[in-house]
């Protein structure tokens, strides 16, 4: 029964949840919140059902958000796809002086300055920061493989 459950979750509700990236992203932490309690709901009709020794497989919402917005990242910065052009960050101009992030400054994208909370959390300067980050600490963009990205962001981030 579980099984049933938790297959019918991640097949027909969860994809409806997660369609939109870019339009998730931008929403207030109360239409999230919404979306979490949902997924916290059928998380525990699954876990009643499971036997007490079986390992939880739902992920976090925001946790595949984020990697989902990183994968877009790519993407759009190193994959070169044209229908997502419209997006791609700069890059910030060559280092003047030799520091320890001046490495990975190439690598790094300009994030758009933000005075609302709104378009803080909007897509680009969300995930430009979190692409930020993910190339200061990994070396996961040099990738050429989207599934490896994408396995790479997720155990950086469940770190």
């Amino acid at each position: 029964m579980s099984i049933g459950v938790e297959v019918l979750y991640k097949a027909q509700v969860r994809p409806l949840m997660e369609y939109s990236l870019l339009a998730w992203s931008s929403c207030p932490p109360s239409y999230l919140a919404t979306l979490d309690r949902v997924h916290r709901r059928a998380q525990r009709l699954v876990n009643d059902k499971r036997p007490h020794h079986a390992p939880d497989s739902f992920q976090p919402l925001q946790e595949r958000r984020d990697v989902a917005g990183l994968c877009v990242m790519h993407k759009a910065l190193n994959l070169h796809t044209p229908h997502l052009a419209a997006i791609k960050l700069p890059r910030p101009p060559p280092p003047l002086q030799s520091t320890r992030v001046a490495p990975h400054r190439h690598e790094q994208v300009t994030v758009p300055f933000s005075r609302t909370e709104h378009h803080l959390r909007s897509f680009l300067p969300r995930y430009g920061r979190l692409w930020n980050h993910l190339v200061h600490q990994t070396n996961l963009h040099h990738h050429a493989s989207l599934q490896d990205l994408k396995r790479g962001v997720n155990s950086w981030l469940m770190a």
